[in-house]
């Protein structure tokens, strides 16, 4: 029964061994976690660059399309017939040609007629002048009666004076003195004839004057008549209002055409002016305020497959449009070879802004810290946020306008997560 006890002991002696061995290794090791927990954290390692001083142009690439620099739909202002067309479509004109002539007999009868009754009216002007000029003749022999009984009158006064001082010394007899008295009598009364003759001659004279002013208002509203006439059978002639090119035309010969003052609306056709063309765009809002004539862009016809075009802003129209919130910019392009067509796409570079050198980062490097906007930078080996003020951002480089003075050491990347007060390792950033 001893041997027995003996071996069963022996038995569980490696048991308790292996026990204790694993009991130590898991003592050591819970002892080296807890070591490196002790240990000081490692730096993380940040790439980092300074701010760089470099030249800065602005740009904004839209789309554009080419406009004629005048475009005119041309209509008839006189209801007729299409008697001749002289253009066609692609047709070049000079300032002046005839285009079309519209045709109306009854404007010309109309024309015919009021020309025949100015001549009329014009007649009886002439003929109520020729009166006034006899009414003024008239004048004159009245007024010449007048000095001439005026005299005589004067001088039967000074005959009847004589005689009735010899008829007081009965000189003569009585009958001598009457007929003195009645040459007297009668030469008076002649001259007052004489007078009244003057007066109703210049009565004459004056209403004959007032006849010849009707008879010329009445020929100047004929020849009002006929000027009107006139300029709308000039009108039945559609001129070119400019050199340019035909691009339209809707109308054939013997179509009757309805006048534009009667409520005509499809033009008879249509004229460009293309020696020299516009390019048409629209900026946005945000860039409005960089755009101005006399601002450098430059054009890129895709039809034409050729070299940018090197040009400027003409004209913008000072003003969004509500609906679209963008303005209208223009650009002049000479076009004397014509190989520029309106209607061509264009995309236009525009340049908003440019600047000899100004301060920029690298866009990774921006940072938002609640609403400020930040870079993080590295001052004595620990991470830093320095607020900034943006400017232009074209997804690369950023520009400072801001907030640093080109000194910085700036992170923009990291192995690891980066927080203020940070222990960091600065490395040059490769750019």
């Amino acid at each position: 029964m001893k041997t027995s006890r003996t071996a069963t002991t022996h038995r569980h002696i490696p048991v308790i061994t292996t026990f204790l061995v694993a009991l130590l290794s898991l003592f050591f090791a819970q002892a080296r976690a807890i070591g490196q927990q002790t240990k000081p954290n490692t730096a993380v390692r940040a790439e980092v660059v300074k701010p760089a001083s470099r030249p800065l142009l602005r740009k904004v690439t839209l789309p554009g399309s080419i406009r004629a620099e005048e475009l005119v739909d041309l209509y008839s202002k006189a209801s007729g017939f299409v008697g001749s067309i002289n253009v066609d479509i692609g047709s070049r004109v000079k300032k002046g040609d005839v285009l079309v002539q519209i045709d109306v007999p009854e404007m010309q009868d109309e024309l015919r007629q009021a020309k025949s009754l100015v001549q009329a009216k014009e007649a009886k002007v002439s003929a109520l002048q020729a009166k006034a000029g006899h009414a003024e003749q008239e004048i004159l022999t009245a007024s010449a009666d007048v000095q001439q009984y005026e005299a005589k009158y004067t001088l039967s006064q000074m005959n009847l004076k004589r005689k009735q001082e010899l008829r007081e010394g009965n000189a003569i007899p009585e009958q001598v003195l009457d007929q003195a008295q009645s040459d007297h009598a009668v030469a008076g009364a002649q001259a007052e004839m004489a007078r009244i003759n003057v007066a109703a001659a210049r009565a004459q004279k004056q209403a004959v004057e007032a006849d010849v002013e009707v008879a010329r208002a009445d020929a100047g509203v004929v020849r009002a008549d006929v000027a009107k006439l006139q300029t709308l059978m000039a009108y039945a002639q559609i001129k070119a209002p400019f050199d340019g090119l035909i691009t339209m035309r809707n109308i054939d010969h013997g179509a009757f055409v309805r006048s534009a003052a009667e409520g005509a609306t499809m033009p008879l056709l249509r004229i460009a002016m293309n020696d020299r063309v516009r390019i048409v765009m629209e900026i946005a809002e945000g860039d409005a305020p960089y755009v101005r004539a006399g601002t450098a862009v430059t054009v890129t016809i895709a039809a034409l497959g050729g070299d940018p075009i090197s040009a400027t802003i003409a004209r913008t129209a000072g003003a969004l449009n509500p609906s679209t919130r963008t303005m209208r910019a223009e650009a002049d392009l000479d076009n004397a070879d014509n190989r520029l067509t309106a209607g061509m796409y264009a995309i236009v570079a525009v340049n908003l802004e440019s600047k000899q050198q100004t301060m920029m980062i690298p866009s990774k490097a921006i940072r938002t810290v609640g609403e400020d906007t930040v870079v993080f930078v590295i001052d004595g080996g620990v991470a830093t946020a320095k607020p900034i003020t943006m400017g232009y951002d074209d997804g690369i480089w950023v520009e400072v306008l801001s907030g640093l003075d080109g000194s910085e050491a700036i992170i923009t990347a990291t192995n690891g997560a980066v927080t203020i007060g940070m222990a960091v390792a600065a490395v040059q950033a490769g750019l």
